[in-house]
């Protein structure tokens, strides 16, 4: 391997950094430029703070669901993980995701493999199978919005789906490469996790012993309960939301489904802060509910502002509080 080989892994992250940090500077930027402040700080101010009180609890217990929800994973593997220090580790990772958008779920192993003295390998695998199960949550809550909601989404949500499937039909070729490379993508996977660990081969056991712990779950039923118990929390929080500004007060609890689905989507873009929640939170009201554009968009900046102070504040106070039961458990 040469020398420049051996930095090309560097100089790839270095180059997608600096493409993450104009990304968001052209977002943060465009927010800035579209965005009405005067209405923006005037309905703000509006704000009740009973609502916004509520949200902040409903929001740290769903935290806290997830970190317990994590240790459901990690005990099939040998590892139980301090169910207070789990929590402590998931809001330090949100509190990096406001900064980084990716880096808190490296971050939060990090922690837990520091102070539990548990493979990071396994704790990253553990983390991705959440993913999986949250994003199969958030489908069938989103089944379940689209059923609430039928009448003023399916238009919004259909034609694309339906020009899809048109197109899937007029290359269908192309359906089944993907399908079948797909099926042996997974095929290669389950025969890779399936054989005996090796000396060479520890890193890539650890780290599938972490994807298939979910196979080895002692209580199934209160793993998926609590998945659904993270997700209903959202919903609740996003609904709090609503009802805290008095633009968007007379959203009802469906409705603000569909909101926090708009948001789930908004997760998606990789960009820091939440930039891209604000988008299609915005977009979402305005083209769906004809929610006024300004009005959209003052709400898309209340509920990021209000999600960032919570994570600044929380995982802050969290951190402080995890250094310090770490040094003690080290000692």
């Amino acid at each position: 391997m040469t020398q420049n080989d051996s930095h090309s892994p560097r100089k790839k992250g270095l180059l997608g950094r600096v493409v993450m940090i104009i990304a968001s500077l052209a977002v943060f930027g465009y927010i800035g430029y579209s965005v009405d402040w005067t209405h923006t700080w005037l309905a703000i101010q509006q704000a009740s703070g009973l609502w916004i009180l509520v949200y902040c609890l409903i929001m740290i217990f769903a935290h806290f669901i997830r970190g317990w929800r994590w240790n459901m994973l990690t005990e099939p593997v040998g590892y139980n993980l301090n169910k207070r220090r789990s929590f402590y580790a998931v809001m330090t990772g949100y509190l990096v995701n406001v900064a980084t958008s990716r880096g808190g779920e490296v971050a939060r192993c990090a922690m837990a493999s520091k102070s539990e003295k548990a493979p990071v390998e396994m704790l990253v695998g553990t983390v991705v199978t959440e993913r999986i199960v949250d994003m199969l949550v958030m489908g069938s809550l989103s089944l379940l919005c689209l059923v609430c909601e039928y009448e003023a989404i399916s238009g919004f949500l259909l034609k694309p789906l339906e020009s899809g499937w048109i197109w899937a039909t007029q290359h269908p070729a192309v359906v089944i490469l993907v399908l079948a490379f797909s099926a042996t993508a997974f095929w290669i996977w389950r025969k890779r996790a399936s054989k005996p660990s090796t000396p060479g081969d520890s890193l890539w056991s650890r780290f599938s012993g972490g994807l298939n712990s979910i196979f080895k779950l002692r209580q199934p039923g209160l793993f998926i309960l609590s998945s659904y118990a993270i997700w209903i929390g959202y919903w609740l929080c996003m609904y709090v939301t609503l009802k805290a500004l008095p633009m968007t007060a007379d959203f009802t609890l469906s409705q603000s489904l569909a909101v926090m689905v708009f948001s789930a989507f908004g997760i998606i873009v990789p960009v820091p802060a939440g930039a891209g929640v604000w988008g299609v939170v915005a977009y979402g009201m305005h083209m769906v509910y004809g929610l006024e554009l300004t009005s959209a968009e003052t709400f898309g900046i209340f509920t990021v502002a209000l999600s960032n102070l919570l994570l600044i504040v929380g995982g802050s106070v969290c951190y402080a509080a995890w250094l310090w039961e770490s040094r003690n458990v080290r000692a």
